[in-house]
Formats: structure tokens, C-alpha cells, sequence
């Protein structure tokens, strides 16, 4: 029989010593909400809280880094050693309320297949992963099928053995596909959801903003913003927002992104970054840069938006959000007034995922990637086997495939490092980075509405040259120049230099205009 313990603030306590080899857990319920702390970890001390369940719900204890006001008040109750190796299932039932009364204490496993995300919207030619558990337990193997159809088809989107679905281009008539997994062990046991089909990547949300103190340094007279943003099926990810405004009425607003995952400032990062800025500020934009990390968090966190897992185009949502918060909040979402973004490296492989995968290309009246897009097509960098191009500042005939040190910008996008692991040859993952790349599966290439200019260093000899041409060269833009801009002596990271920094406000200053 259980222990319970009765407290005001908490409710009824049950402490449970189980048989499999961890220590005992505590189980807490007040107002219909069931907690269960766990064992002490025995390496990192650290201890676990799961708000789970209403009574009479079976619940699947969960390691989970939190700490709560609970937590601290039951570790002045008991110690708890062991392991966190938590694979039981636990039913509880307990009386109304929360303090006093008696209940009682039973095992039991829940049935059937259990199938997760349920009801999922995804645009064209995306890839989500599909998980499922028998019983309660992760470890089942199962047979996933597409339409009824094992493994799925070119119409319908195809799955694999873990569960991952990659969306047809284009969707079919229905709009939607039904997933379904198949116990292996007792093919009588199944579980089927239906997945919406969009013709672009669903956007985010922003749940919360705030104003904050603007970090030293770099462009003087700013207001500083955080959002928290939410994507569909990656972790919430707080953006930071560093906004300038020009004396008088602003002629449009212009959006400055830096390389890798963007943690930095463009004003800080380079040496004319801040030059770059400043002359459009004085031609009457109105300027915001974005950063996911770096000045604002003390470089918390090091990998920026692409901070995963959920995979590269899943986690440009994080950057597609906010530039469609910027549009509606700063640029208040104004149809006389230009809306334009640049942005270096990966900076631009943000705003070209933007626009050719979450549909930003009706709010964006011009767009400038500068050194790239590096990731447009990301199985041909990581595996090797997309060819070469010749580039148009001098650097010769160029491949397309990633350095290592090009892979481990990738890497941190998944679960795994899927893009060195492909390094070589491997095509075991061809399929995901494909759908991965802005040059993925159901890309739009055609901008009426936007102008495209890219631009690119004589001096950089990196895999962004070739890589940006790759999808440059797919694009429609009828109102942006037909050939990319050379600047002799810029090397990658073009703000470095000064007549590059100058040359990039320019263009934006003579090139963002409502097309």
C-alpha cells in the first residue's frame, strides 16, 4: 500500500516504491493536476516534475528539466536515490480536492496504439516526424503506411521505417493524406491520423513581446524588443529585435540578418556592418535588426534559429515569424511602403527559406541575400554529389559540397548529425535534406511582387557562391537585377569591408520600393 501524506498546500501525497530498479517516486495531486517527482538523478543530482493528468488517466513518467515550487518542498521530505530509467506506466485514483482524504494505489496498462503530432498541417513537400508507441511502450516497432499503403508513394508523400513523412509536391486533390502505424508485434493494433496539406509552411506565432534594454554597442537611438516565438513542432525560441527610426516619416522598413544561425548584430558583427545600417537609416528606412541569441542572452544560445531538432526549413519558421511580426507591428503592415530584408551567409538562407517555403514573399517588396544562399540545396552539400557551377566574381568553376566545418553549422538542426554522417556519399538521409533545402519541394520561385538582388564577394572562395547561384538561378523576379553583384575585394563575410557595407545600403536604398 502506498504512503500518503496529507499537507495543506499540496494535497494528498502518494510515495510508491516500484519493483523495477529506480528509487521510489512521489506522485502529487491538487486541484485535478498529477505531478510525479522521480528519483534523484545519480550523476547530476538533478530531480524531475511532471504535471501530467487528471485522476483516472494513465500517465508515462517523462525526465523533464523543470523545477517547481513542489519539487523543492518535497526534497526537504525524503531523499531519493536511483536511476531515471522510468519505463512503468502509473494509474492513479484519487479522491476529489486537494488535502485530506484516502485513496488508492493501482498499476495498469493503458491499450492500444497511441500515434503523435495528431491532425498535423504541413506545407508541400515538408517532412515531419511521425512517432508511436503500443501500450504505452516506444519501443515497439511498427509499419507505417501512407494512404493505406506501406511506405507511401510519389502522390501521396512517402514515410519511412521511424516514422518519417515527407509531403508530396504537389499535394493531392484531397488536400490531405491519412498516416497510419502498424504494430509489427500484433498487426491488429493501429492508429491512424489525417495530415493537412498547405501549399506553404505554416508560420508561427508570437505568444509574447516585450521591450528590453538594448545591448552596448554598434548603432546609437535604438529600442530593443524580445518575441517568443512558437513554430509548429520545434521548441518556442525568443528572437531579439534591435529597431532604428529616421527623423520624420519613414519611406519603408528594411530587416538586417547575420550569418550562421544569426545570433549577432549586423551593427556589432562587422567592422562597417554599422555603416551598412546607418546609411540606410539616413535615407529614411526605418532599420531592424534581428538576433536569435548572442548580445541579448549572453550567447545562450550558440546555434541561433537553427537550433534544433525539427530539421533546417522546420526551424526558418523561427525567422518567418518574426519578420511577419516586424511586418505587421514596426512596418505596421503597410501596403504603400516598401517591406525589404538583407542578409549575410545563412542570413540569407533565412530570408530565401522565407520566401520560397512560408509564402513571405507577399509582404516582402525586396529581398538581398549577400554571400548565399549557402543552403539551398543541402543534400547536395552534404553528401557531394551535386556537381559544380561557374561563379560570376572569378572564383572559376566552384562544387557545391559542404567542409566539415559547412556540416557542422547543419548538424545542430537534428537529432543527430545527419549532415556529417552523409559526408562522402551517404545517401541514407538524401531524402530529408532534399525536402530540407530552399531549394526543396514545392519552392516558389516566382516573385511578381519582389525584387531579388544578390550579391557576392571576389574574394570568397566558400560553397555559398555556388550554392546561392543554385537557387538564384531557378528565380523569377522580373523586377531585381538579372545577374548577381560582384565586389571585388569582398571576402565571405562582405560587411567587412567598406565599399562592400556601402554597396549593400545602395542597392537597398535605391531597390526596396513597393514593386
Amino acid at each position: 500500500m502506498p504512503e500518503f501524506l496529507d499537507n495543506s498546500q499540496f494535497g494528498e501525497i502518494a510515495l510508491v516504491s516500484l519493483t523495477i530498479p529506480v528509487g521510489p517516486i512521489m506522485l502529487v495531486r491538487c486541484r485535478q493536476v498529477l505531478f510525479v517527482l522521480a528519483a534523484e538523478h545519480p550523476i547530476s543530482g538533478s530531480r524531475m516534475l511532471e504535471p501530467a493528468i487528471e485522476p483516472s488517466t494513465a500517465l508515462t513518467p517523462i525526465l523533464r528539466n523543470k523545477l517547481r515550487s513542489v519539487l523543492t518542498y518535497m526534497g526537504n521530505i525524503t531523499s531519493f536515490r536511483g536511476t531515471l530509467a522510468l519505463t512503468c506506466l502509473v494509474f492513479l485514483q484519487f479522491s476529489p480536492g486537494c488535502g485530506g482524504g484516502t485513496g488508492s494505489t493501482n498499476f495498469v496498462t493503458p491499450a492500444g496504439v497511441s500515434l503523435s503530432p495528431t491532425s498535423p498541417s504541413m506545407g508541400v513537400g515538408a517532412n515531419l516526424q511521425f512517432s508511436a508507441t503500443l501500450n504505452g511502450n516506444p519501443s515497439t516497432a511498427f509499419n507505417w503506411q501512407v494512404n493505406g499503403s506501406a511506405g507511401g508513394d510519389a502522390s501521396t508523400g512517402t514515410i519511412n521505417a521511424t516514422g518519417l513523412y515527407i509531403a508530396p509536391a504537389p499535394a493531392p486533390n484531397s488536400g490531405t493524406v491519412t498516416i497510419t502505424a502498424v504494430s509489427q508485434a500484433d498487426s491488429s493494433q493501429s492508429a491512424t491520423t489525417t495530415v493537412t496539406l498547405l501549399p506553404t509552411d505554416p508560420l508561427g506565432t508570437v505568444s509574447s513581446n516585450s521591450q528590453i534594454t538594448c545591448p552596448d554597442g554598434g548603432i546609437s537611438g535604438s529600442t530593443c524588443y524580445s518575441l517568443d516565438i512558437s513554430c509548429p513542432y520545434v521548441a518556442d525560441f525568443t528572437t531579439y529585435l534591435k529597431v532604428n527610426t529616421p527623423t520624420g516619416t519613414a519611406n519603408g522598413t528594411v530587416i538586417f540578418g547575420t550569418g550562421t544561425g544569426g545570433m549577432t548584430l549586423y551593427d556589432t558583427t562587422w567592422t562597417y556592418g554599422i555603416n551598412a545600417i546607418q546609411n540606410v537609416l539616413d535615407a529614411g528606412f526605418t532599420t531592424v535588426q534581428i538576433a536569435f541569441g548572442g548580445p541579448f542572452n549572453n550567447n545562450a544560445t550558440p546555434t541561433g534559429w537553427l537550433t534544433g531538432p525539427g530539421g533546417v526549413r522546420r526551424l526558418a519558421c523561427r525567422y518567418a515569424t518574426a519578420a511577419q511580426w516586424v511586418y505587421q507591428n514596426i512596418h505596421a503592415s503597410s501596403t504603400s511602403k516598401p517591406f525589404c530584408a538583407t542578409g549575410n551567409s545563412a542570413g540569407g538562407a533565412a530570408i530565401t527559406h522565407a520566401v520560397t517555403h512560408y509564402g513571405l514573399d507577399s509582404i516582402f517588396s525586396f529581398i538581398q541575400p549577400t554571400s548565399g544562399p549557402p543552403l539551398a540545396r543541402l543534400d547536395y552539400g552534404c553528401i557531394g554529389n551535386g556537381g559544380s557551377l561557374p561563379t560570376p566574381c572569378g572564383q572559376g568553376t566552384r562544387f557545391l559540397t559542404f567542409s566539415p566545418d559547412d556540416a557542422a553549422i547543419v548538424d545542430p538542426a537534428y537529432s543527430a548529425p545527419i549532415c556529417t554522417q552523409s559526408m562522402g556519399g551517404n545517401t541514407a538521409n538524401q531524402a530529408q535534406l532534399l525536402s530540407d533545402s530552399v531549394d526543396g519541394p514545392g519552392a516558389i520561385y516566382s516573385y511578381p511582387k519582389t525584387a531579388v538582388n544578390i550579391m557576392f564577394g571576389g574574394l570568397d572562395g566558400s560553397v555559398a557562391v555556388p550554392q546561392g547561384l543554385e537557387w538564384f538561378d531557378q528565380v523569377s523576379s522580373p523586377n531585381g537585377p538579372p545577374a548577381p553583384v560582384c565586389v571585388q575585394d569582398a571576402p565571405h563575410e562582405m560587411p567587412t569591408v567598406l565599399d562592400a557595407a556601402e554597396k549593400i545600403a545602395d542597392d537597398v536604398v535605391s531597390m526596396c520600393k513597393v514593386q
